[in-house]
């Protein structure tokens, strides 16, 4: 905050309004002093300023109630008007503290209440006592006593500032001297420096860890340096002799490299001793190979010696059967042809055979129906000799039905005769 222009009227012991007070003569100083005879004045400013920010005097023991002039008019206003700047934007406050005077018409007093107004270039004013202080103490980042500390010692307080806190009267000063982006670079390099001691550490522990599982053959002339080197290191809990671990780590680590040198020639001798060995062992195995087909083929070959004699018996057989085929075959073809003629004429005979059975079941049929007709010939004569003489007599009958059923009984015997004559012709 920079202070501009202070104007004050009826307030302290200036019965009227004084003339301006212009701080911008002192733009190029950071710090300046208001001095003077006692009782000139000076710690009116100074409760003019901080009464017009905060609604509070610069001092500890002087309150606001007997801010008005006890020598001001009736008609004067009391009131102070500070313009200041901050970060860039120009503001002034204008309060007025509460005081009683005369009434203009008639007898008694009426009370002045205190009233606050807070301007800011460009926007609305912000008025009312609680907004006016919550906005300045929003605005400076401050309150009054901070501000008091900082923007101006008051006569008398200044052994205050001396006897702070150590903690408090730093924060102070810093204030003052604006040395806060300083205490963020202290900020700054500390994180950095425990960041860095954090890397140094994991890089301590990552060696510790990397050297503890370094492993010396046993035997080894080193074998037992490293493990002593191992044990201090472990018990150590640092790195503090890491040339000295690196020194020790790199003998071993030369050790093993000969060592892998004199391996590295041993196997590369037995790479070629195996590689030889392998190539002998391809040859065998494809000479026992030939070995054993030729043992089969050999088997193969005393099977077949055994196997000829049957073969040439077989071959005899089988000219033998081939000759025997020529001479048989015709006697064979003329055996089969006489043996279909046979089932051929055996098939006719039982055809006779059937027949005639049937035939002499039709001839023995034939002779019974004969027998029986002439059984039934007389009856078949007389029955014709009643037909003729119911024919005659038909008139004699009295009865019509009896003569119907007669009739009927007589055609029906005279169809069963005439059925068994036609069965026997």
């Amino acid at each position: 905050m920079r202070p501009v222009k202070l104007i004050m009227s009826a307030f302290g012991p200036y019965a009227d309004t004084m003339p301006e007070i212009d701080f911008t003569q002192f733009e190029e100083k950071g710090l300046f002093l208001i001095s003077g005879d006692t009782g000139a004045g000076k710690t009116t400013i100074f409760d003019a300023i901080c009464f017009a920010l905060y609604g509070k005097t610069s001092g500890s023991w002087r309150d606001t109630k007997n801010l008005r002039s006890e020598y001001a008019k009736d008609g004067a206003k009391s009131f102070v008007d500070f313009y200041f700047t901050h970060q860039g934007r120009s503001f002034h406050v204008w309060r007025s503290p509460s005081y009683e005077r005369k009434k203009l018409r008639g007898t008694g007093t009426i009370k002045e209440e205190e009233k606050a107004v807070l301007y800011e270039e460009g926007k609305s004013p912000v008025e009312g006592l609680t907004q006016v202080n919550a906005a300045v103490r929003e605005l400076l980042r401050i309150d009054d006593r901070q501000f008091k500390q900082i923007a101006m010692i008051a006569q008398g307080e200044f052994w205050d500032l001396l006897n702070a806190k150590t903690d408090k009267r730093t924060e102070i000063l810093r204030t003052i001297f604006m040395t806060g982006g300083y205490k963020n670079i202290e900020f700054r390099l500390k994180e950095r420096m425990d960041r860095s001691a954090d890397e140094k550490k994991k890089a301590e522990n990552s060696i510790l860890q990397y050297f503890g599982g370094v492993q010396a053959e046993e035997g080894d002339a080193l074998a037992e340096e490293l493990r002593a080197m191992q044990a201090r290191a472990e018990a150590a809990g640092s790195v503090w002799n890491l040339e000295e671990l690196l020194e020790t780590a790199g003998r071993v680590l030369e050790s093993d490299e000969e060592k892998r040198t004199q391996e590295a020639a041993k196997l590369e001798t037995a790479e070629t001793d195996l590689k030889q060995n392998e190539e002998k062992l391809t040859l065998a195995q494809a000479n026992n190979a030939v070995i054993r087909r030729l043992e089969k083929l050999r088997e193969e070959r005393q099977a077949l010696e055994e196997r000829r004699e049957g073969i040439e018996r077989e071959k005899v057989l089988l000219g033998r059967r081939r000759s025997a085929v020529r001479i048989v075959n015709p006697s064979l073809q003329s055996w089969k042809k006489k043996q279909g003629e046979r089932i051929s004429t055996r098939s006719r005979i039982t055809e006779g055979e059937t027949a005639l059975a049937a035939a002499r079941k039709t001839a023995q049929e034939a002779a019974d129906l004969l027998q029986e007709k002439e059984k039934l010939q007389p009856r078949a004569e007389e029955l014709n000799r009643q037909a003729a003489q119911i024919a005659e007599d038909r008139p004699k009958y009295q009865r019509r039905d009896e003569l119907r059923t007669e009739l009927k009984k007589l055609e029906a015997e005279k169809g069963r005769l005439q059925t068994g004559q036609e069965q026997m012709q």
